[in-house]
């Protein structure tokens, strides 16, 4: 029961929920006016697409939760800069991740991944 608390509390210090069932491109309008920080993926092969890192997104943390179908964010330039071998993060089923802009890259914060790789390709390395 606290954890769900913290998860509320932790929600609404994040900004205005956004919830989608497909594929959805956030822009940095989305984040810095509207207030789109927590994204809620539902729906089968729901997928985020993150803006690209810039110094106006630095600092930002996008917290996105998932349902019970795998979802996944995607990145243009990968997550750390790891390019396009590395610009797909697959959330767990009711997993919660966390990614960070340090103004130059994305980063992924978080155990609940299942896995980070191409989203040209089938094949994907394991990620903790």
């Amino acid at each position: 029961m606290k954890r769900t608390r913290y998860k509320y509390q932790a929600a609404n210090q994040l900004g205005t929920l956004l919830t989608k069932s497909g594929s959805y491109s956030l822009t940095e309008s989305n984040i810095l006016q509207d207030g789109y920080q927590f994204v809620k993926l539902n729906g089968k092969n729901a997928r985020i697409t993150l803006p690209s890192a810039n110094d106006n997104l630095k600092g930002i943390v996008i917290r996105v939760t998932n349902g019970a179908i795998l979802g996944s964010v995607y990145v243009a330039a990968g997550f750390g800069g790891g390019g396009a071998s590395f610009d797909t993060v697959e959330l767990t089923a009711y997993g919660t991740v966390d990614f960070w802009c340090d103004g130059s890259y994305w980063y992924a914060m978080s155990e609940s991944i299942v896995s980070v790789g191409s989203s040209s390709s089938s094949s994907s390395s394991s990620s903790s």
